[in-house]
């Protein structure tokens, strides 16, 4: 089993409604990898699989409407086009698992359940935290 996702001082991105939507996303993975470690049926996989991949698209949807609210795709970086191709990326393996489960095909849960926290952590720390401190001084800057 990978390592448990702590939610570190370092995750914390300063906006809210993304940090605690985060929380929720660390804890949905956590309790993948609490499900996968027993090697679990697949019917308890295609659930959790499932719950995690509908939270994960709430939560990219959230991450996009801020990025349309303040002007983030049209700051003409390739942050934001990056930042949308992960959620896609993410979205896309999680279906491709989902759909070996319901074809009864053999997952291996050492692999989805690193697949998840890494992706979760590093997507926090990178494109996020970008995403954040555009967003944070875009407030700023509204409110001065």
């Amino acid at each position: 089993m990978s390592k448990p996702i702590e939610f570190d001082p370092a995750f914390v991105t300063g906006v809210e409604e993304i940090d605690m939507q985060h929380r929720n996303l660390i804890h949905l993975t956590n309790e993948a990898g609490r499900v996968l470690v027993g090697n679990p049926p697949p019917r308890v996989m295609r659930t959790m699989v499932q719950e995690l991949l509908s939270y994960a698209i709430y939560h990219f949807r959230t991450e996009e409407a801020l990025m349309r609210e303040y002007g983030y795709i049209e700051a003409g970086d390739d942050n934001a086009d990056e930042h949308i191709r992960r959620h896609r990326d993410f979205s896309v393996r999680v279906v491709e698992m989902q759909k070996a489960l319901q074809s009864h095909e053999p997952v291996n849960c050492a692999e989805l359940n690193a697949f998840l926290t890494d992706w979760v952590a590093k997507h926090i720390m990178g494109t996020d935290q970008q995403l954040a401190a555009f967003i944070l001084e875009k407030r700023t800057a509204q409110r001065d």
